[in-house]
């Protein structure tokens, strides 16, 4: 990012970036819980970024952990056998 790329940075954006990921676990949880007391409804914009982040760091710390993991199944058919 440039010189000033963090300056112009949201608050939101600053606490994908920084926070670890009890505190974007927590952040979802309290956003969910508002949502309900409200009366439900579709997830908001900010839930959907904290969910992408957190299942991102999943995927990455998954990726880390198993660095010749192969794929659990293939894109479209997965749940045929593979002996075709």
């Amino acid at each position: 990012m440039g010189l000033f790329g963090n300056l112009f940075k949201s608050s939101f954006e600053n606490l994908l970036d920084t926070a670890s990921d009890e505190e974007l676990a927590d952040e979802y949880e309290t956003r969910r819980l508002v949502l309900l007391k409200d009366g439900g409804g579709d997830r908001t914009y900010e839930m959907e970024r904290l969910n992408d982040e957190m299942v991102r760091r999943s995927n990455e710390k998954y990726e880390k952990e198993h660095p010749n993991a192969e794929t659990r199944h293939r894109e479209h058919g997965w749940y045929l056998p593979n002996d075709d």
